[in-house]
């Protein structure tokens, strides 16, 4: 429905204009949707009895290549069928030699430019797909879990503060408990220092009003590693980040005697060695906004890497003036330029690694 839908308006456009006397063409254009295609070519390899990881990076482009020459073409057989009235001669596809020389192009241009640039930033990561994902890939789904309640030492005393966590794997990557300034009930531990169960960690209790005091205990545990809040608090009070985690999130040499074992094994795991060595105070029902992976339903792991952006600082601003600033695009109804003013004067920068900067979109281009 929604080639449809998008697909008719393109076609009213491009014969409108054609009906003006202009010389219109439309280009018709897939792109290779890298990461859908990787989950489908993984999944069919695996009922062949073939793992990725044990083939070369050639022997599975070859079967990406034989996917795409099979199932590639399905969106533009539609479009013929929708009597779209595309120039069919010059469909292009985004790994066509001239599109893979066009992105290392302008790759290499906007890098001279200083427009791109290498970050070591918090992403969103598919752990199956082993890339990364945009926001808009990332769909949140209502889940029911547990809240655990977990008791952490203070260092040179008998006393003990407990945090509420849902991932009590991820305390093995702690690096600070914080409570806010304006709690009196933890006032007299500031400048104190906590243990973290089983790894025995020694980290800093530190002050920010981001806490907030009525949620479960008052009580933060910090992971700079695996939550984006929590790297944002690391950096300000200049807190020390474990990654725990191996790409395809089993637990790395930071997880003692849980490394190599897939996260929610160790979930279970852990929650019961706190529980067997009285770290666990308890546990309760929890409805929690879990993301997903879009294209292969991974639970997405907030993870720290190299990654390239784009700054988009600079690029906005004709965008911004194209609509705000003049009448060369109107939004209907009007309220809309304010949605657009929002988005563009927040955007962040472009995250490009999994995606490619220049190609055709699966309904084509139009060009007049």
């Amino acid at each position: 429905m929604g080639h449809m839908l998008n697909n008719t308006i393109q076609d009213v456009l491009i014969r409108k204009a054609r009906l003006k006397g202009k010389n219109a063409c439309w280009v018709p254009g897939t792109d290779h949707a890298s990461i859908a295609t990787e989950a489908k070519v993984v999944a069919k390899l695996k009922e062949q009895g073939i793992h990725k990881s044990e083939i070369s990076r050639e022997e599975f482009l070859t079967h990406a290549w034989d996917w795409t020459h099979e199932y590639g073409g399905v969106i533009l057989e539609q479009l013929k069928k929708l009597g779209c009235s595309c120039d069919w001669d010059r469909t292009a596809f985004t790994m066509d030699k001239e599109r893979y020389e066009s992105v290392i192009k302008v790759f290499v241009d906007l890098y001279d430019k200083g427009l791109i640039y290498r970050g070591y930033r918090m992403v969103n990561w598919d752990p199956e797909a082993k890339t990364t994902l945009s926001d808009e890939e990332v769909i949140y789904e209502e889940k029911q879990g547990l809240l655990y309640y977990l008791e952490y030492s203070i260092e040179d005393s008998t006393e003990k503060v407990t945090i509420a966590t849902t991932r009590p794997e991820t305390i093995l990557g702690d690096t600070a408990i914080c409570i806010n300034p304006n709690d009196n009930r933890y006032a007299h531990l500031k400048g104190k220092k906590a243990i973290v169960p089983l790894c025995n960690r020694v980290i800093p209790i530190i002050e920010d009003e981001y806490v907030d005091i009525e949620f479960g205990t008052g009580c933060l545990k910090v992971t700079p590693a695996h939550d984006v809040n929590d790297k944002a608090l690391g950096e300000k009070h200049q807190l020390e980040t474990v990654d725990i985690f191996n790409e395809d999130a089993t637990l790395n040499s930071y997880g003692l005697h849980y490394e190599g074992k897939d996260r929610f094994v160790v979930r279970k795991e852990i929650a019961k060695e706190l529980e067997e060595k009285g770290f666990l105070v308890k546990t309760e029902q929890h409805l929690n906004k879990v993301g997903t992976s879009e294209r292969t339903k991974a639970v997405i792991e907030p993870r720290l890497s190299d990654q390239w952006f784009l700054k988009m600082e600079e690029l906005v601003k004709p965008a911004i003036r194209a609509v705000l600033g003049s009448d060369d695009i109107k939004f209907f109804p009007k309220r809309f330029d304010n949605t657009y003013r929002h988005w563009m004067e927040n955007i962040r920068d472009w995250n490009i690694s999994e995606t490619a900067l220049v190609g055709s979109t699966n309904s084509g281009l139009l060009f007049w």
